[in-house]
């Protein structure tokens, strides 16, 4: 089975990963998982959302990483370029 991580940090976009979910979630082929830096989050739209994993554990084989947007990526809990 092939996996796809959303990966949502805390004030996270909500509507950025219906669409491709919804695709992915119909296909026997696929599993939809999200991660975050914490286990519960908040989107923008205030959805309280408990995560399937932490960052740092990571199932080892992952097909496809989503990275949804949202207003924390500008705090700085990501990797400086």
């Amino acid at each position: 089975m092939k996996k796809a991580i959303f990966i949502m940090l805390d004030q996270y976009a909500d509507w950025e990963a219906g669409y491709l979910a919804g695709l992915l979630n119909q296909k026997e082929d696929w599993e939809v998982k999200t991660a975050s830096t914490q286990n519960e989050i908040m989107s923008i739209g205030g959805f309280h959302t408990k995560v399937d994993h932490l960052l740092d554990e990571l199932p080892k084989q992952i097909d496809l990483l989503v990275l949804i947007g949202g207003n924390s990526w500008h705090l700085g809990f990501c990797c400086e370029v």
